[in-house]
């Protein structure tokens, strides 16, 4: 039995999906780089409502206090006892004088207040209570 003849045509059609794929790692290396990731706090708060938020720009130096009182400053665990000296170092590398504290809507008043107290006696010169805009 005799093969039929296949023409020179059929023999040539390929795609090749080299560039193809050169062109998707080109589109996720670009994507990757140019993304930016940002460090989510450390601790999960539920910030207390306030009817007359603002925004604050200067946003460098956060203290964020949970309902159980753990604290961090700019993302960094410290204690009661350790943040005089953290604020310090956080206080010196941002250059700023102004701390965005936020709390927990169940947090004790008490570390609020030490926190308070800790912060101006280090030298800051305004504080911020961080809160979520009313909806209505």
């Amino acid at each position: 039995m005799a093969r039929p003849k296949r023409s020179q045509d059929q023999d040539d059609i390929n795609i090749n999906l080299t560039p193809l794929i050169d062109c998707v790692f080109l589109l996720l290396v670009f994507f990757m780089v140019t993304t930016v990731f940002k460090e989510p706090f450390r601790l999960r708060v539920l910030l207390p409502e306030a009817s007359r938020a603002g925004v604050v720009e200067e946003k460098k130096l956060v203290l964020t206090i949970d309902a159980d009182g753990r604290m961090d400053v700019n993302g960094k665990l410290v204690t009661m006892e350790g943040l005089e000296t953290t604020l310090e170092e956080e206080k010196e590398r941002t250059r700023s004088l102004t701390l965005i504290i936020r709390t927990d809507k169940r947090t004790k008043h008490g570390f609020v207040l030490d926190a308070m107290e800790i912060a101006k006696r280090m030298g800051v010169k305004k504080i911020v209570l961080a809160t979520e805009k009313k909806e209505g």
